[in-house]
């Protein structure tokens, strides 16, 4: 039977039922089965959170742990979407997906005792079924108790979607209208009087002339104004304006024009003619459109594709290009120099014939799936060559889209790389090689080991912990060749590992907890040497000699680096052994200060309880791949 959230339905609702709905949903979870615990245990700061929230008018949510159960109330649930609807009592992690990442870090901060305040923050939302980005104004705070314990997220937003929408509709009719001006290149209208052969010029093409807005109101006589034109071209439009007035055809002319400034721009004229009452041609009516952009264009593409022949024919790489199926219809000079074919040989499928058959099937699949998914092209495979049979190509390809995001074309790169497949072959040779013989050294060295001792009938206890720690380094290296020598090792496998062999009907002896990390390959050896040590000794005098004994590992990243608790409950301890000082002259603390506090430059601290056996140690950042390691709790 789902729990009640709140006694008699008093404790947080009121009698008058303004939140039916909440209410209903809260109702229905049964709070004990979720990680939020049942709602009797949780403490009373978050209770009266809780309270608050769902009382509240604005959208506000509660996330609880850092897991991030949900409560919300009704108006998060109707602004938040479909996702929110069923929400309650999920982790936030489940319910919203695509925003993980968002509200891992904010939780997180969370606890950390930081807030957010985020302005007009978008989220991606499923509405009435349909996805869409909404805006919204966050506010995200921890919820902290009266000892100052963190229990969960306050989360409180205001909608801002329609705000963004309304200013970005109102930016963009302004761009619009200034690009379609700009786009035009309109920069002034004139009126030409034949009779006067004076040309009256609105202001903004008198204040490129520089001439006086009142002198351009009257009129300026049509040649005093074009003294302005570049000398090649003046009297070539003076000729088109007095041959248009002659035959009352429409004007167009184009010329070169030196501002006042001394820059040369491109302009291009045209007017129509106006009629009398008699039908003569009186005067000419037109604009002036700046086309000094597209000339400058013009000229820096072709500069442009020059620069781009030039690049592509220099660098040492095949060049290539597809149309947006992948058919390919471009490659630089470098692909003749490697597979002997001329350009004027090649068909868009013909470098499929000349992938190495092996490689094949891969290919085609991979080059697929790029097309169907816009996904970066990034393969390697071996090519044909003209004399060297095949060669290795490490191939990237990235697609060109258009303004509505889809792929227009696909442009690429193939770098020879056969080189370094070659040192990569003769590495793994050597590696399998140094492997084989590290393997034989272990069994050499037990061997040598296992005759010593038949010489030495007492000394089987300290064989046999030889053996036992020349077992471990084994197995550390063998977790050091699986991830690469230059790779990393979850430090709870290595764990793992090494508590193995003391299961109890199947079950492992410890419980390991907290953030997971990542060893660097050249600390593991030393890592399972200190842990197998420490578990040798909990099952010969700790918490794993006994049936009721249990281990607690814990695992913990911050900003002064790791921090490792090996804690024993239900050891011999309780026994009279506890309060003692442990012995520092052990093989067990002379490998912790040599290896933690020598190698490692670490700390380490030891206590013995009547609980049991505690060990903290304190170890720098730099002994993990934080890169491949992440804060979450396991």
């Amino acid at each position: 039977m789902a729990e009640r959230l709140f006694s008699a339905n008093e404790e947080f609702f009121g009698a008058d039922d303004t939140i039916r709905d909440v209410r209903a949903a809260i109702l229905s979870v049964d709070w004990g089965r979720t990680a939020a615990g049942p709602v009797g245990a949780w403490p009373l700061a978050l209770r009266y959170t809780v309270r608050t929230m769902l009382y509240a008018a604005s959208p506000m949510a509660v996330l609880i742990g850092r897991e991030g159960v949900v409560v919300c109330n009704d108006a998060a649930r109707e602004i938040f979407g479909d996702a929110w609807a069923q929400a309650q009592g999920r982790p936030v992690f489940e319910s919203l997906p695509i925003a993980r990442k968002f509200y891992r870090d904010k939780i997180d901060d969370a606890f950390r005792g930081k807030s957010h305040r985020l302005k007009d923050q978008p989220i991606r939302l499923i509405r009435d079924g349909v996805a869409t980005t909404c805006w919204f104004n966050l506010g995200l705070s921890p919820i902290i108790g009266d000892d100052g314990e963190i229990f969960g997220t306050l989360m409180a937003a205001s909608e801002t979607t329609i705000h963004i929408r309304t200013k970005r509709a109102l930016t963009l009719a302004q761009e619009r209208v200034e690009v379609a001006l700009e786009a035009g290149g309109i920069v002034g209208t004139w009126d030409f009087d034949v009779r006067t052969r004076k040309m009256i010029i609105d202001g903004a093409l008198a204040e490129q002339y520089g001439i006086p807005s009142a002198e351009a109101r009257s009129g300026i006589v049509i040649e005093t104004l074009f003294e302005n034109l570049h000398e090649e071209d003046r009297g070539r439009v003076l000729a088109a304006v007095d041959e248009a007035v002659a035959s009352g055809a429409n004007f167009h002319s184009r010329f070169r024009t030196i501002t006042p400034d001394g820059l040369l721009h491109w302009y291009v004229a045209s007017g129509r003619p106006i009629l009398d009452e008699e039908g003569r041609i009186s005067g000419f009516a037109g604009i002036v459109i700046d086309t000094t952009n597209q000339s400058e264009v013009t000229a820096a593409l072709e500069a442009s594709n020059l620069r781009f022949d030039t690049l592509v024919e220099a660098i040492p790489q095949i060049v290539w290009s597809t149309d947006r199926h992948g058919n390919h219809d471009f490659f630089n000079r470098r692909w003749s120099d490697f597979t002997g074919i001329e350009p004027d040989e090649i068909t868009p499928t013909l470098w499929t014939e000349l992938v190495h058959p092996e490689d094949q099937d891969r290919v085609q699949r991979a080059w697929k799936e790029c097309l169907k998914t816009g996904r970066p092209y990034d393969i390697d495979y071996r090519f044909r060559h003209q004399r060297d049979g095949y060669r290795w190509l490490r191939v990237i390809a990235l697609p060109m889209r258009d303004a509505q995001e889809r792929i227009t074309r696909w442009y690429g790169t193939s770098t020879d790389i056969e080189d370094a497949k070659l040192l990569e072959t003769e590495r793994d040779l050597i590696n399998r090689e140094l492997d084989h013989r590290i393997g034989n050294l272990f069994a050499l060295v037990n061997g040598l080991i296992s005759l010593s001792a038949r010489d030495q009938p007492g000394s089987e206890p300290f064989v046999h912990d030889i053996r036992e720690r020349l077992g471990t380094l084994h197995n550390a290296h063998r977790l050091i060749k699986a991830a690469g020598r230059d790779g990393a090792i979850p430090f709870r496998q290595v764990l793992e590992d090494i508590l193995a062999p003391y299961a109890q009907n199947g079950e492992s002896r410890g419980v390991i907890t907290g953030d997971r990390l990542q060893i660097r390959a050249d600390s593991v050896s030393s890592f399972a040497l200190i842990f197998h040590e420490l578990a040798t000794n909990s099952a010969k005098y700790g918490a794993m000699a006994l049936p009721g004994g249990k281990l607690f590992i814990a695992l913990r990243l911050d900003a002064a680096g790791v921090s490792v608790e090996w804690r024993e409950e239900g050891s011999r301890a309780r026994d009279g052994g506890a309060g003692e000082a442990p012995d520092k002259h052990g093989f067990g603390s002379k490998l912790l200060s040599a290896v933690v506090e020598g190698q490692f430059r670490g700390t380490f601290e030891r206590l013995l309880t009547p609980e049991g056996m505690s060990l903290t140690l304190r170890l720098p950042r730099d002994l993990f791949d934080l890169d491949a390691s992440w804060p979450v709790s396991l």
